[in-house]
């Protein structure tokens, strides 16, 4: 073979093989969930131009800056913020962001890659969580919850509105309080319950009382009124008696006037004595033995 015709062929084979590697150079794919902006790294140039899903011919060396084309989701777990009174709330939240397509040359001046936006997204979100935990106190966190979440979604809107993205889709998914705090809590809502029991024996409990209470003046009532009616029957027997023991008594100093008196017999008085002596001897219901002398001789005298 001539040697001009092998130089023609090697020349030819060597610029197929540049015309493929420039080609192939030239060309990058995207997928359905991406999207990038050229970038000519020979030039130093990025176009504006948003490209979407497909194989793409750009210059010779280019590259895509690529970013996602649907929502990314973000996530915070156990991440720990001050509220309003100074206790740490730890908490677990998640949302989506996208960046904003007419604004993505922008972002790529800016941030360089999506590594990096997505770094300074998420120190943008733990600022958001933080800023948003101390507007509200320790009994919000559990009685506003949905206020919570409304807040930090208005928080993060915003703030991520600056850096050209959008936020959709926000979850707080956990709010945890100290362990002291629940503890707290729960004993403060036994308490309410006991109270709340204590509140519907009340009317029960003063019903019982009330009527303890009237069983026990109507038992003093019936106790007082027996007391008062065994009193008036003593005072009467008492009374009856010292009466009959009067009357006993004043026929008894009669019948002694009688005898000792003008119209009966007479007694000295030493006979008067041994006289009653043998009626008390007399009356005695048990024997008497005693020494004493004789009763007095009785004196008739005649009217």
């Amino acid at each position: 073979m001539d040697k001009k015709v092998l130089l023609v062929i090697v020349a030819v084979i060597a610029i197929l093989v540049l015309a493929i590697s420039l080609v192939a150079s030239s060309l990058e794919k995207l997928s359905s969930k991406e999207v990038g902006l050229q970038y000519d790294t020979i030039q130093k140039d990025l176009e504006d131009k948003v490209y979407t899903e497909g194989l793409h011919l750009g210059p010779v060396g280019f590259e895509f800056i690529v970013f996602p084309n649907i929502y990314t989701t973000m996530k915070f777990t156990g991440l720990e913020c001050l509220n309003s009174d100074g206790v740490r709330i730890e908490l677990d939240v998640t949302y989506q962001y996208r960046v904003q397509m007419q604004h993505l040359k922008e972002v790529v001046l800016t941030f360089k890659d999506f590594d990096d936006y997505e770094t300074v997204l998420r120190s943008v979100g733990t600022a958001s969580l933080h800023e948003s935990c101390s507007y509200f106190n320790t009994t919000q966190f559990q009685a506003n919850r949905g206020e919570f979440q409304d807040k930090l979604a208005e928080i993060l809107t915003e703030r991520y509105s600056v850096l050209k993205s959008d936020v959709e889709d926000l979850q707080v998914n956990n709010i945890k309080r100290p362990s002291e705090y629940e503890s707290a809590i729960r004993s403060k809502e036994r308490a309410k319950e006991n109270i709340a029991v204590a509140k519907e024996e009340r009317p029960r409990l003063v019903t019982e009382a009330n009527t303890t209470l009237r069983e026990a003046v109507s038992e003093a009532v019936i106790i007082t009124d027996k007391a008062e009616s065994d009193a008036r029957i003593r005072k009467n027997l008492a009374r009856a008696e010292a009466e009959a023991i009067i009357e006993l008594y004043n026929k008894e100093a009669e019948a002694y006037e009688a005898i000792m008196g003008s119209g009966g017999l007479q007694f000295s008085p030493e006979g008067f004595i041994s006289y009653m002596g043998v009626r008390v001897i007399a009356d005695a219901k048990n024997p008497v033995y005693i020494g004493m002398k004789s009763p007095a001789k009785a004196s008739y005298i005649k009217d």
